[in-house]
């Protein structure tokens, strides 16, 4: 917790990757490795960024068995418990992938948008306080070896940066596609590694600067 009255609030609202899970095990990474935190002690004082990820979270496909993971259903309580808040950090879309959920690539970019919609109700209708980040492209490991619910997940991945930048840009949101900074090749296929999250923390902590600090 940063007690600085000052300080500029930033929600990072993900799954896993936000959460910090390692690769093949539910565990966490220990503090700071997971990049909201990396991108605290980057971004200093000035600045408080809170960690809203949950492991499996989707946009707006609902598990039966977990409903808790349905992320547009919790994202009014998950805001509202965290005002003020200077900037908004989504960060799903890789749990959207899972065969289980029978998605396309487009309906994954609706579900971004019907979430951004809500966020900019609740944010008074600013978009220019969220910031859009397209995850990390789920890929067929060095080892050769995806986990079966996700392997159609590189397919789809090939065509949801271009449509979140879209969505992005038609909600009047930043964007920033963390394909271009991390990769996944190393790891199981569709979780950060610990060199991944201060990549990313890396990444983000310029944008962010670029957002909040700009004249």
């Amino acid at each position: 917790m940063n007690t600085n009255p000052g300080a500029k609030r930033i929600l990072c609202f993900g799954c896993s990757n936000t959460w910090g899970a390692i690769p093949y095990s539910q565990e966490r990474l220990a503090p700071p490795l997971a990049w909201p935190e990396a991108m605290q002690n980057i971004l200093g004082s000035g600045f408080e960024v809170i960690n809203e990820g949950l492991f499996g979270r989707t946009l707006v496909a609902e598990d039966a068995g977990k409903k808790f993971k349905t992320g547009i259903t919790h994202l009014e309580a998950i805001l509202r418990s965290h005002e003020p808040l200077d900037l908004l950090i989504i960060m799903l879309g890789t749990n959207d992938v899972k065969d289980r959920y029978q998605l396309e690539a487009s309906q994954i970019a609706a579900h971004l948008q019907q979430v951004i919609s809500l966020a900019k109700k609740i944010l008074k209708n600013e978009p220019k306080r969220i910031l859009v980040i397209c995850p990390p492209a789920v890929v067929v490991p060095e080892t050769g070896e995806l986990r079966e619910e996700i392997k159609s997940g590189p397919k789809k991945f090939l065509d949801l940066p271009p449509l979140y930048k879209q969505v992005a840009e038609r909600q009047q949101c930043f964007y920033l596609d963390a394909n271009n900074h991390v990769f996944l090749k190393k790891t199981d296929g569709y979780h950060l590694d610990a060199a991944g999250h201060a990549a990313l923390a890396e990444t983000v902590g310029v944008k962010v600067k670029e957002i909040l600090l700009q004249k």
